[in-house]
């Protein structure tokens, strides 16, 4: 607060012109004075908030960096102000789906709750600590998300839309990594068939960009054997059939497709490694294949050093 009442809308005082004169030439620039900002936590109101807790106790104070930025404009202006005022007494949170340039450096501090990342005092990025609530995003994807008409055979699907059923059907894979995480395997096979059923796969096909490799690794930890196969099966078809198509093209165009090629081959890998553990006759077969496929690209003067 200190900062943006004294730095940025205060009127200066002619110390504080002095040092910004010396540093960028003029005193019309308002500078903050720092590359960190300390934000004071109230401890009761963080108790009473709602939010995941961290495992150690509540710090006194929210450390925010501001390294790496030149300038804070307007935005991050405003969630600054909204952090030091809403004294978490009401959730403040950023969308998963928006990109880090957004947030400032406030990603440190997110704990996700569904499609949305919840801002706390906590550090939630450091080693052993947690950023992914399991109890709040099973309530909010198993009971308060509201899916309707993708049951529907035969529906269209223009590429806008299959990448929010893409999005959304990561969020059920990864909350199923997580409570598989936290051992409880019952609510994990709960939640990957409630997937089933409100995003299916003959309107949705399994893609590596849906989460449908972990998907797979989990129903086979499940038990599930054959229906962790039958997606794996799927993935592999699919790229095998773009890297092939992309091996026969030519000059730039082949060039320019490199960075799919590599994803490809990185699927079909992955799929050839997790197959192997359930059905080694598969793996071993498929193996052959992603042998002679990597070999093809190659020999096209592709490259690939593992991902």
């Amino acid at each position: 607060r200190n900062v943006l009442d004294y730095w940025v809308r205060g009127k200066l005082n002619d110390e504080q012109r002095e040092i910004i004169k010396m540093l960028t030439g003029s005193d019309n620039t308002r500078i903050i004075p720092t590359d960190t900002v300390y934000i004071t936590i109230d401890k009761e109101a963080v108790r009473k908030s709602g939010m995941m807790m961290a495992a150690d106790s509540i710090p006194d104070r929210m450390v925010i960096s501001l390294k790496g930025k030149n300038a804070l404009y307007k935005v991050d202006m405003m969630m600054l102000e909204m952090i030091d005022r809403c004294n978490w007494t009401r959730p403040i949170y950023v969308a998963t789906t928006v990109g880090q340039e957004n947030y400032m450096n406030l990603g440190d501090n997110f704990v996700q709750e569904g499609l949305a990342n919840r801002i706390t005092p906590f550090t939630t990025n450091a080693p052993g600590a947690k950023n992914f609530d399991t109890k709040r995003t099973y309530d909010n994807l198993m009971h308060k998300f509201k899916f309707g008409g993708l049951d529907k055979p035969g529906l269209y699907l223009d590429e806008t839309v299959m990448r929010m059923c893409y999005t959304h059907r990561r969020l059920f894979t990864q909350l199923a990594m997580n409570l598989m995480a936290e051992g409880d395997k019952k609510k994990a096979a709960e939640v990957l068939a409630y997937a089933d059923k409100m995003i299916p796969e003959y309107n949705v096909p399994h893609d590596f960009n849906s989460g449908s490799l972990d998907a797979a690794r989990i129903y086979m930890e499940l038990g599930q054997k054959d229906k962790g196969m039958d997606i794996l099966k799927k993935l592999w078809t699919k790229s095998e059939q773009y890297l092939r198509w992309y091996c026969s093209l030519n000059g730039m165009r082949f060039a320019g497709a490199q960075r799919d090629c590599m994803l490809h081959i990185f699927i079909l890998q992955q799929a050839v490694m997790t197959g192997m553990e359930a059905d080694k006759a598969w793996g071993d077969e498929k193996g052959k294949v992603f042998e002679s496929l990597l070999n093809l690209y190659q020999s096209k003067g592709g490259t690939f050093q593992g991902m």
